[in-house]
């Protein structure tokens, strides 16, 4: 029940959830009536509602159901805005004429407000983003600011850069929406493909900051993991972009994001998938996962999420680490090496050449891989080197790669790792 018992980090904790949760679900829809010409209004307008929120339930309380109440003071946000800016501003094309009168102002955002057009608001805003004529940075940028709800410092600590950059970013996103006249319509034809395209690599290449511990102490972001989920989601539950490649992918964040939890133990430490606890796996979520890749099973096309989901299932499938197999692993990297052959998948690939093969196969693999001489800043690279030079024997060439890969990684879990590891190997 509410209370005026609340204290102010009750509130700005519910606050900070909601916000994450909902925030890009108003932006969404006050942009829709707005236009995507006026997004910084809508951020404005969806942020005054949140300060009026932390303001009225430090005296009033929290309201039993928050989130309602957001969605109310949103609507009426919308209102006081089209009031105050009809006579100068033009609103979203196929419904400015009925926002210049009071007798269908109301009854027009309340139609906005329903929440199937909210859903099919948040997916017309994640094409809009993701538009082509908007750089990938921007892209990435503007999907956690406007639908994930991160604030400009969050962003920053994710990417490991100033907040500057990140204004800088946002700005030319927004221009871009200006300027190239960016509508918030689903594309359609060879359009909707080719933007789908870029909306599922923003996703991907989200999902990999969050899963990387290339930024942050704490080595994994579950909640940026589980933003790419649902913005995948949508696409799966709209006829037009449920494709088997859209499932695939879901599958594959659905198999990842259900390990984030056994990647570090109880006392922040790194833990290899040959030591965690699978007990801590998501099983629901590996489950789910399942069921998306069997959706995607269609359709004569495979696709780079396809295999991926397929090696990700390999190991989420393994009683034990010992249960892999590894067989069917390399079979799948066999076919992403032809459809994908980047360093890093040839890379992962000698990974499991090492496990049926041994190690000095996998080092001779990796000394041949094209383009090799690209990972040379990627702290891995030198912490599999260092690794499986270890295990052939070579303490002098392992421990040269793992102070590589000291210098290079930036989470302090990967840090204290990779330090005991060379520390083992010179004993």
């Amino acid at each position: 029940m509410p209370g005026a018992t609340d204290t102010k980090q009750d509130v700005l904790q519910v606050i900070a959830d909601i916000t994450r949760a909902e925030s890009g679900k108003l932006v969404s829809v006050l942009t829709r009536i707005f236009g995507p010409h006026n997004l910084t209004m809508a951020e404005d307008a969806v942020q005054d509602v949140l300060l009026k929120a932390i303001e009225h339930w430090q005296v009033q309380g929290i309201p039993e159901h928050p989130a309602a109440w957001l969605y109310r003071a949103t609507r009426n946000r919308a209102i006081d805005v089209v009031r105050k800016n009809r006579r100068q501003q033009t609103f979203a094309t196929d419904i400015n004429l009925l926002l210049d009168s009071e007798y269908t102002t109301a009854v027009t955002l309340d139609d906005c407000f329903k929440e199937n057009e909210i859903r099919d608001d948040m997916l017309r805003m994640m094409f809009a983003c993701c538009h082509p004529a908007i750089s990938r940075e921007g892209q990435i940028a503007l999907v956690l600011k406007t639908l994930s709800g991160l604030s400009v410092a969050q962003i920053a600590r994710a990417f490991i850069t100033k907040p500057d950059a990140i204004e800088k970013r946002l700005y030319r996103a927004r221009m871009a929406f200006r300027e190239n006249n960016i509508s918030l319509e689903m594309p359609s034809g060879n359009a909707l493909q080719e933007r789908l395209d870029n909306v599922l690599e923003t996703i991907y290449l989200l999902f990999n900051e969050a899963h990387s511990a290339s930024y942050h102490d704490s080595l994994t972001r579950e909640d940026l993991a589980h933003d790419c989920i649902r913005l995948n989601g949508l696409l799966t539950e709209h006829e037009a972009t449920n494709l088997p490649r859209t499932n695939a992918l879901l599958a594959l964040l659905c198999f990842h994001t259900a390990r984030l939890s056994s990647r570090v133990d109880a006392h922040g430490d790194l833990q290899l998938i040959s030591k965690q606890d699978r007990s801590l796996w998501d099983r629901e979520l590996i489950e789910k996962g399942v069921w998306h890749l069997n959706r995607s099973a269609t359709g004569d096309v495979i696709s780079q999420y396809h295999l991926e989901a397929a090696i990700a299932y390999e190991h989420c499938k393994a009683g034990k680490y010992e249960d892999t197999d590894w067989k069917m692993i390399l079979s799948y990297y066999d076919l992403l090496a032809k459809l994908a052959p980047s360093p890093v998948v040839l890379l992962n690939r000698a990974i499991a050449v090492k496990e049926l093969e041994g190690p000095q196969a996998a080092l001779d693999i990796i000394r041949n891989i094209p383009g090799i001489d690209y990972l040379q800043n990627y702290y891995l690279l030198h912490a599999i080197l260092g690794e499986l030079n270890a295990q052939t024997g070579k303490k002098e060439k392992a421990a040269g790669h793992y102070e590589k890969a000291l210098k290079l990684a930036v989470s302090g879990a990967e840090r204290k790792f990779i330090q005991q590891r060379m520390e083992e190997v010179m004993k």
